[in-house]
């Protein structure tokens, strides 16, 4: 990995040493590369010579094996600005996913990329909302592996203000939202589905119980929330209630939520929506995100249905004012 890295920079100094006219053996180019701080052996400086000749049509002179280029030839000007920027965009875009075994295979495209690309600017183009200081992160690759490979884990688990626990988990999916990950699978114990946030896992170990499949409908309920969680009845063995959420939106605001949904089934209710309010209906189970996710367009939205999500939304309401010394 290492020497498919330093290749393009490797190829830049070759470049500048040959370009310079004084013919060079292998000796003084190993010894340029180490000025550079960059170890090779004999064999990669010739197979250095042969790609820059073959793959970028460098004019090399070879007499009684001393190198230099036969006429003027520029290496960077093999390549635009626009492929450039191109390739520093995939770099951007890779080094999101870093986190995942899957991605970090794919580093090696970005490194053939760069092979081939100069990086001419350093101009940020693209920037991702991401936290680089999530603790859950270093769980990423290990429970990406835990569920391509089948294996069942046991995981130590502290949640905010709880005892210490421990489940035994067959995993299926990750999920993130809001620069947080979760992980859910099928707890043993239990015999129900979970899931676990990854900032509170503590330890992870193989578990002796056998991986136990994914069931098509185990994950059924992702599709109907908003985030993470859901209200799981163990009296009736039932998940919250699917149900149709309607809300008023003013017409300035709406905007955002018709170019970006809250949810896969939104719709919006013509007959219902006007020049100052539009209507959205969505079919949804109720959690905590629904809930606060409708509270970040505050005196812009207004709960139609159903009551007890508007009851919630009233509750919420009154005591932020009171925390503020308001009467309502």
């Amino acid at each position: 990995m290492a020497k498919t890295k330093n290749q393009f920079d490797r190829l830049q100094i070759l470049h500048n040493l040959l370009a310079k006219g004084t013919p060079v053996g292998w000796t003084d180019i190993q010894k340029s590369y180490l000025h550079n701080e960059i170890t090779v052996a004999r064999k990669t400086i010739f197979n250095d010579l042969h790609n820059l000749e073959i793959i970028y049509d460098a004019p090399i002179h070879n007499i009684k094996s001393k190198y230099s280029y036969s006429k003027a030839y520029s290496f960077l000007n093999r390549f635009s600005v626009n492929d450039s920027m191109f390739a520093d965009e995939v770099q951007t875009l890779l080094q999101q996913f870093s986190e995942f075994p899957a991605f970090k295979g794919l580093e090696d495209i970005w490194l053939k990329l760069k092979e081939r690309l100069p990086k001419v600017s350093q101009k940020q183009i693209v920037q991702f909302e991401q936290n680089d200081e999530y603790v859950g992160l270093k769980r990423l690759s290990e429970l990406y592996e835990a569920i391509k490979n089948q294996t069942t884990l046991k995981i130590k688990y502290q949640d905010f203000d709880k005892e210490l626990r421990e489940y035994s988990i067959s995993p299926y999916i990750l999920k993130e939202y809001h620069n947080r990950w979760h992980i859910y699978g099928y707890e043993h114990k239990k015999g129900k589905i979970y899931n676990l946030a990854l900032d509170r896992i503590l330890a992870i170990e193989n578990s002796d119980f056998g991986f136990r499949q994914q069931k098509p409908n185990d994950l059924a309920f992702l599709n109907d929330i908003i985030g993470f969680t859901y209200l799981y009845n163990y009296r009736s063995n039932t998940y919250a209630a699917l149900e149709v959420v309607k809300i008023k939106v003013e017409a300035k605001r709406a905007n955002y939520i018709i170019t970006k949904p809250l949810h896969d089934s939104q719709q919006e209710v013509e007959a219902e929506s006007t020049d100052i309010h539009k209507v959205f209906i969505y079919q949804l189970r109720f959690n905590n995100e629904l809930l606060a996710k409708l509270l970040e367009f505050g005196k812009d939205l207004e709960v139609i249905e159903p009551q007890h999500l508007r009851d919630k939304m009233i509750e919420q309401i009154k005591e932020m004012g009171a925390k503020y010394g308001g009467v309502i």
